[in-house]
């Protein structure tokens, strides 16, 4: 095992997941997507254009890329409730964006992160998906 390894795996998933959204929070779009795996499996429900399911580190950037693409001000969240059980994190979120076209995109977000060897490997997004078509495809 690589230091680099043991000193992921030595990360609780609180920290890691923490991590991640305080670089959301911040714009760091790097930090951000450096705490996912390179093997991430990512699953966001529905039928909305930015809806879907990808594996790997580059097909879920090309999704964060598409939901950027919509917005003036990036989304940020404050979360309302954090859970987390071994390797699991459970988040419950309120965020706030600006479309481009001026709207104000205020959904609410439940997430559920798994952590393996200091890396989130899987993530899922539950949302409303008619707010996303309303406001930010609009």
């Amino acid at each position: 095992m690589t230091m680099d390894k043991a000193v992921n795996k030595s990360r609780s998933a609180d920290d890691v997941v923490r991590t991640a959204i305080d670089a959301l929070n911040n714009g760091d779009a790097v930090a951000f997507l450096g705490s996912f795996s390179d093997d991430l499996h990512f699953r966001m429900p529905g039928t909305t254009p930015v809806s879907g399911e990808t594996r790997g580190l580059d097909a879920f950037t090309q999704v964060v890329t598409g939901v950027a693409n919509y917005l003036s001000v990036l989304i940020t969240i404050r979360v309302t409730n954090f859970i987390s059980c071994g390797d699991w994190v459970v988040t419950e979120a309120d965020g706030h964006g600006v479309t481009k076209a001026g709207k104000d995109y205020d959904n609410h977000y439940c997430h559920l992160w798994h952590v393996k060897d200091g890396k989130i490997d899987k993530f899922t997004e539950y949302n409303d998906t008619d707010l996303i078509m309303r406001v930010l495809c609009a």
